[in-house]
């Protein structure tokens, strides 16, 4: 895998073997001409028939551009797609009864990128992805929109199945995503959304690079995810939320700078986390997190690396938030660096299932964070059984970065190290 024209050899704890997820550099800057050789094309308004990109051509998102129901949008392997960085919040939507085929290879990776070039490209460059789908969740208002002006915004209540099929991102790469789409009102698109998401669907191989909102968030749904790296992210790097229920293996989420943003395209949070999990938002119409289907996601081999102190500017930054009556299954991680906590159940509500076994952590090694365990409430830190879960705190003297070959984001190697208590 390359970052940044820097290749990369990334290896999970516990059970991830090598990803390589090779980039090129075939990109556009929409204020210069293309590269000689270059083909060149542009995607705008509402794609209603089956359209292929080819890998020969440079496409370019200007505006918002939808898949519309019974449309798909197929996209050869080594394709490039770059969002107009000159109409705001330029992005692909793939609407309920549509499908994305971005089926990629290791080789020859599909890239969704800035159309600034290499070198001058910022977060919020551009919208991102933006998949709806037909899954339960456990809002019960209808309408109910997805993030956006009310011009562009999508209702995505009323589905009620979970094994809707919305395509495939295999071998994906989404760079310099996410733009503010509420005049700072807190809603933003993130790298890759995924609103009432069906298991029908295939998202494996999926990186996202320096994106201004989530890396990856989930609204309900129940896609299943393999594979999922979030390196750098302006908020939060893997967020659920409204009865998410997918199973996602073999994640890696990466902090260690905050990035400049696009002048214009918004702003940071003030909250960043590695994992936040929400039943359902209690300030959303129609959103009680006591309705069915409960969010009850299951993440497994995870790898969450914070920034370490004096990067964020509030010290929130933690490792796992788990709050408004999420329940799930946290197993065979580390949760590393986090400036505030690595685990902190917010509200009686989750800690509940915590205590009836429907909010499961085991085998997770937590090392190098602010605290350990969320004191707020007074309840999580005061009733984990550490041995029975399986939880491995590590001393003061052991670093996030002595469990791995190389943490540095010149060099990022996850192979545990030959000493690393991560081998048992």
């Amino acid at each position: 895998m390359k970052l940044f024209n820097k290749s990369v050899k990334i290896s999970a704890v516990v059970g991830l073997s090598a990803i390589a997820l090779a980039c090129s550099d075939n990109s556009t800057d929409p204020t210069n001409p293309p590269e000689p050789g270059d083909k060149v094309a542009t995607l705008s308004g509402t794609i209603t028939a089956d359209r292929t990109l080819s890998r020969d051509t440079v496409y370019t998102l200007k505006g918002y551009v939808k898949v519309a129901a019974g449309a798909s949008l197929i996209v050869q392997d080594g394709t490039t797609v770059v969002g107009d960085t000159l109409v705001s919040g330029s992005s692909l939507w793939i609407l309920p009864g549509a499908k994305i085929i971005a089926n990629g290879t290791a080789e020859r990776p599909i890239v969704f990128t800035s159309g600034y070039r290499e070198g001058t490209r910022s977060p919020g460059d551009w919208g991102g992805i933006v998949i709806i789908g037909k899954a339960k969740i456990n809002r019960t208002a209808n309408p109910i929109y997805t993030e956006g002006p009310s011009t562009t915004a999508v209702n995505y209540a009323g589905g009620n199945d979970d094994n809707d099929n919305s395509g495939i991102l295999r071998y994906v790469r989404i760079e310099f995503a996410g733009y503010d789409v509420s005049d700072g009102q807190g809603q933003e698109l993130n790298s890759l959304s995924m609103y009432a998401v069906g298991r029908g669907t295939t998202i494996e191989y999926v990186q996202t690079v320096a994106g201004l909102d989530d890396s990856f968030e989930w609204f309900g749904g129940t896609v299943d995810g393999r594979y999922l790296i979030s390196y750098e992210s302006g908020d939060d790097h893997f967020d659920w939320t409204e009865g998410y229920r997918g199973r996602n293996q073999f994640l890696i989420a990466y902090q260690s700078a905050v990035f400049s943003i696009r002048p214009g395209a918004g702003g940071y949070s003030t909250d960043p986390r590695g994992f936040e999990g929400d039943g359902c938002e209690n300030n959303k119409a129609g959103c009680t997190f006591t309705n069915a289907p409960f969010s009850n996601p299951v993440f497994a081999n995870f790898t969450l690396i914070g920034p370490g102190t004096g990067v964020y500017s509030s010290q929130d930054g933690n490792g796992v938030m788990i709050r408004r009556g999420s329940g799930g299954t946290l197993v065979n991680g580390v949760i590393a660096r986090w400036p505030g906590t690595a685990v902190a159940i917010r509200d009686q509500a989750s800690d509940n299932l915590r205590a009836v076994d429907s909010l499961v952590f085991r085998n997770v090694t937590l090392v190098q964070n602010g605290k350990t365990f969320d004191d707020l409430t007074g309840q999580f830190g005061g009733n984990v059984n550490i041995p029975a879960n399986n939880f491995v705190v590590e001393g003061p003297t052991v670093t996030a970065a002595s469990l791995f070959a190389s943490l540095s984001p010149v060099a990022l190697d996850f192979t545990p190290s030959a000493t690393s208590s991560l081998r048992t």
